[in-house]
C-alpha cells in the first residue's frame, strides 16, 4: 500500500525522506491520465558523462556553430 500525503494550497505535495532518497531525484516528469498522477523521476547528467558519447570531426572544439554542424550532420540531434 502507498503512502498518503497531503497536497498545500500552492498545490505542493511533499514526497517523504525515505522515498527521496530512494529515488535520488529532485526532477520530475509528472505525468496524468485518467484522473492517476505519476511522478517519474529524470536522473541528472554531468555534462562531463557525455565526453566520447558521440564522435565527431571538427578543427576546433571552441567553436560552437561548428561542433553545432557537426552533430546535426551525424544524425544526433533531431
Amino acid at each position: 500500500m502507498g503512502t498518503i500525503v497531503r497536497m498545500d494550497r500552492q498545490g505542493r505535495v511533499l514526497i517523504p525522506a525515505k522515498v527521496r532518497r530512494r529515488v535520488g531525484s529532485r526532477l520530475f516528469v509528472l505525468e496524468e491520465t485518467g484522473g492517476v498522477i505519476v511522478l517519474r523521476p529524470i536522473k541528472a547528467v554531468r555534462p562531463s558523462d557525455l565526453f566520447d558519447a558521440i564522435e565527431i570531426d571538427v578543427d576546433r572544439f571552441t567553436d560552437s556553430h561548428e561542433l553545432r554542424r557537426a552533430v546535426h550532420e551525424r544524425g544526433n540531434v533531431h
